[in-house]
């Protein structure tokens, strides 16, 4: 198989999945060879591929490595050597396959094949076509082609800096440099509107010198640089750091490996994914599919530039060729802390909904206690309107035919003297009835408190305490009272009857103290007995009626009440409220 199309090609390959059951009957043997020096990142980068590749999918395998080193010494007599001391070295040994990577180690390869691995399955990689031909290859040997696309990395240098009018393309002295350089010519071609000039300059000494002395106008291609006019071996990271540091233009290239340290891009060579797919060719010879062999494809290509360069050189980056990968972008606020905006937000939604439900629920809190206030309220004024209703019934019906029956009983008994005292007794009982009802009249609606005013009232009901219950009592009404309006005087005298109440059923106090004091706009009463006490707190989580009572009627005036007392230690009862109420 010769050429055929690329991207079809290596799909094919890399589809025809194999796994470890293909090479379940033994452990499998395979030579890597390298034709140049362990350090250089091409060779660490398809070494790495190769052996990832092969590890992934046999699981037992035995993986040797040679670094030839052809280039610096490539007279027969160090070839020969190297293959006496191979074949001396893996004497008795039979591999499965044998990878060669670099033109210097596939030409090895080739030539030493029948002494050394016989009949053994061949694959390369990192040998463009224009190498192979300089190799006698046989027809089986597969390999994957690495082949730098000069001529779309030349157009996108065009597209990215529309002044270009000159390129350097750079090589160095080794035989992939020059073979490499060569296809660049061919590549590049006629190229109107741009001067093309090809150097291998001897050193990197002389280059850095050559590129210094780049117009603005111009740019640098470079192609390949592995050793220089003196066969010394250089790292091609290096020279192009070193290159960048010396150039004031900027530089392109054709390897992935080279971005980062000094190019800014191009369609470039990537050397761990040529030496996978050539992991997958051995793969497959290994499992005896020969539909592979001889088969010889280009391996994957991929334009990638460096963000970094792109900045520093202004390129047009509207113009970058369509899929391309851009390196060392800095990221914007949204790519960099994407993952923690989107959790952040999530839990800002989550936690608005919870604080709108929270808030919706405290509103309907708010309406439900404002609606129970309200009817409280209401309860509170109907009840003090059937009181008034019920006083005057009592004042103006009841009691006035209580009187009249009172006085036909006293004529009653003064017309039949032999009935008198029947009719005395009956007159005395007439008699306390109207006065119990005379004091439940005012009890339920007191005139006092209309005709003479808050503390009238409270020193008569004080008055009644002491006379019923034998109770010390003391009214203390503080300089500069002002009698509050009725609604304010009838609250507090309400809760000044029930707590007056308490203190004769429950409290069993010797004293009762009463304070009544104006502040300003406000007005306080204060009510104190030495009595028994009580457990303030469990009184506030089980309010009594006559409590719930208070507190209501204050509230709906703008005031507020407070308990204090504790066992043993009396009883103090606070109302603070506006003296005019709420309106």
């Amino acid at each position: 198989m010769a050429c055929l199309p690329v991207r079809l090609v290596l799909a094919w390959i890399s589809t025809l999945a194999l796994t470890g059951d293909a090479f379940a009957d033994g452990p499998r043997q395979v030579l890597i060879l390298h034709g140049d020096s362990r350090l250089l990142p091409s060779v660490v980068l398809a070494d790495q591929g190769v052996k990832a590749r092969l590890a992934a999918v046999v699981p037992r395998i035995d993986i040797q490595t040679e670094h030839l080193d052809v280039s610096r010494a490539p007279d027969a007599s160090y070839l020969g050597h190297l293959r006496d001391f191979l074949q001396h070295k893996y004497t008795g040994r039979h591999f499965d396959a044998v990878i060669a990577v670099g033109l210097d180690a596939f030409r090895f390869a080739v030539e030493q094949r029948a002494t050394l691995f016989p009949d053994v399955p061949l694959v390369f990689c990192g040998v463009s076509a224009g190498m192979l031909q300089s190799v006698a290859t046989p027809g089986d040997v597969a390999g994957i082609l690495t082949q730098p696309d000069v001529s779309q990395t030349f157009d996108a240098m065009r597209a990215l800096h529309p002044g270009l009018r000159r390129v350097l393309v750079l090589g160095g002295k080794a035989e992939a440099d020059l073979a490499f350089l060569a296809a660049a010519r061919r590549s590049i071609g006629a190229s109107p509107g741009i001067v093309v000039d090809y150097a291998n300059e001897p050193t990197l000494a002389a280059a850095r010198a050559r590129i210094a002395s780049l117009p603005a106008d111009a740019a640098v291609l470079f192609v390949s640089m592995l050793r220089d006019g003196t066969n010394k071996e250089i790292s091609t990271q290096e020279v192009v750091s070193s290159l960048r540091e010396a150039s004031p233009v900027p530089i392109y290239g054709l390897g992935a490996a080279l971005i980062g340290h000094g190019i800014v891009g191009g369609r470039v060579v990537r050397f761990d994914k040529d030496a996978e797919a050539a992991a997958d060719l051995a793969l497959r010879l290994m499992a005896g599919d020969t539909s592979v062999t001889g088969l010889r494809v280009p391996g994957p290509a991929a334009f990638m530039f460096d963000a970094r360069e792109l900045r520093r050189w202004n390129a047009r980056t509207s113009a970058l060729p369509p899929g391309s990968v851009v390196l060392f972008r800095t990221p914007s606020l949204w790519e960099a802390y994407r993952s923690q905006v989107i959790g952040a937000s999530a839990l800002i939604a989550l936690q608005a909904f919870l604080i709108g439900g929270l808030l919706v629920q405290r509103q309907r809190r708010r309406r439900a206690e404002q609606d129970r206030r309200d009817l409280a309220g209401r309860l509170i004024v109907a009840q003090e309107d059937e009181r008034r209703r019920i006083a005057h019934e009592l004042h103006d019906d009841v009691q006035q035919r209580l009187a009249s029956i009172s006085l036909r009983v006293s004529a009653a008994k003064r017309a039949a003297p032999e009935a008198a005292p029947a009719l005395s007794s009956l007159l005395e009982d007439t008699l306390r009835l109207t006065s119990d009802l005379r004091h439940l009249s005012h009890d339920l609606h007191p005139p006092v408190l209309e005709h003479g005013g808050l503390a009238v009232a409270i020193r008569g009901r004080l008055a009644e305490l002491h006379d019923h219950e034998g109770i010390a009592v003391d009214l203390r009404v503080g300089d500069g009272w002002i009698e509050p309006p009725p609604a304010v005087a009838l609250g507090l005298y309400r809760v000044a009857q029930e707590a007056l109440q308490n203190v004769s059923r429950h409290a069993k106090a010797s004293t009762a103290h009463v304070t009544l004091a104006t502040a300003g706009t406000s007005i306080t009463m204060r009510i104190v007995d030495d009595g028994q006490g009580f457990e303030a707190q469990a009184v506030g989580r089980h309010r009594g009626i006559g409590l719930a009572s208070m507190q209501e009627r204050i509230r709906m005036l703008g005031g507020k009440v407070v308990v204090q007392s504790a066992p043993g230690q009396g009883t103090e009862l606070r109302v603070s409220l506006p003296i005019g109420g709420v309106a």
